[in-house]
């Protein structure tokens, strides 16, 4: 299906901000600053209507058709014309990969540290810089990058499979699952698409600083991808969210904004703004890569939750 007809049929038949998030994503003249909109907006038809008007203009659909597409009824869709999103995701099983991303720092034993830390070192011919705690598990996150990186560039294309979500988890077309499962599956495909589009940039010429940071975005929405499946595993296989996907940590986050009067709401701007700043200018000064990651994505936390203060500042 194209996009323009994947469009035509969300203005027919959907019109939520979920589906129209998912495929946003998918567009190649997607907007990044309007995709960064769709978490500081809500649910009201002024807001739906508004995406419809970008998801139109990014496949090319006039202004005109939108409306007159706009102005009918939402129609019900056949169940087997409904399309389901689908994801390419590669097996593990077995491997040294499967075992690393196995481990919960949280929870492991302090002997299932030690010999996962003893194999790695004896495959790599690499060792930890001491024997403390801190140390075996900064080597072992250090050698889980390396194997996805290293996975990425040798797994060849035949042995992935597809998976169609709403078939591996069926709870997902249920009226009773829980929106932040659906809003999941919207940063579940999002880590994917940034994961497929790093890829094929690794057996290219780049230097060194470029390999590295490409290397840490494609190890992030790797690990969000699997965090993303695992919480979906959890729900189908026990009927109660995990919690543990950085998504959840959000919402609380807002949950705790929402709570606060508006001279609070300004003194936290205020905070965010300074940390915002601070975290630019070490990431401009530092030459390390890792350090570079680190304060960029910290710059990234704090600004949607200036721009998440600031819409509250707006209702006060």
């Amino acid at each position: 299906m194209s996009h323009k007809q994947r469009v035509i049929d969300f203005i027919k038949f959907d019109r939520t901000l979920t589906e129209a998030k998912t495929i946003y994503n998918s567009l190649p003249n997607k907007s990044l600053s309007f995709l960064g909109s769709f978490n500081r907006m809500r649910d009201t038809e002024a807001d739906r209507k508004l995406v419809a008007y970008h998801l139109c203009k990014a496949v090319g659909l006039e202004e005109r058709q939108m409306l007159a597409l706009w102005g009918t009824k939402v129609q019900s869709q056949p169940e087997e014309e409904k399309t389901q999103p689908e994801m390419v995701v590669v097996d593990f099983s077995g491997t040294t990969l499967e075992k690393i991303l196995s481990l919960n720092p949280a929870t492991a034993s302090w002997k299932d540290i030690q010999e996962l830390a003893g194999a790695l070192s004896d495959n790599s011919e690499r060792d930890p810089e001491g024997r403390k705690k801190v140390d075996l598990l900064a080597f072992i996150k250090s050698e889980r990058e390396l194997a996805i990186v290293e996975t990425s560039k040798e797994v060849p294309i035949e042995v992935k499979k597809t998976i169609k979500l709403r078939e591996q988890f069926p709870f997902l077309r249920e009226k009773d699952c829980p929106d932040m499962l659906k809003l999941l599956v919207n940063e579940m495909i999002t880590a994917y698409e940034k994961y497929k589009a790093g890829r094929p940039q690794l057996f290219a010429s780049l230097t060194a600083e470029e390999e590295g940071l490409l290397s840490r975005d494609i190890v992030d929405n790797f690990i969000e991808n699997k965090e993303a499946f695992a919480e979906l595993e959890h729900y189908k296989n026990n009927g109660q969210i995990l919690g543990a996907h950085p998504i959840f940590e959000a919402q609380k986050i807002k949950e705790e904004l929402d709570a606060l009067n508006a001279e609070e709401l300004s003194l936290k701007a205020s905070a965010l703004r300074k940390n915002i700043s601070t975290n630019k200018k070490k990431s401009g000064e530092t030459e390390n890569v890792e350090d570079q990651a680190k304060y960029d994505a910290a710059v990234e936390l704090y600004s949607w939750q200036a721009q998440y203060v600031k819409s509250l500042l707006k209702k006060k």
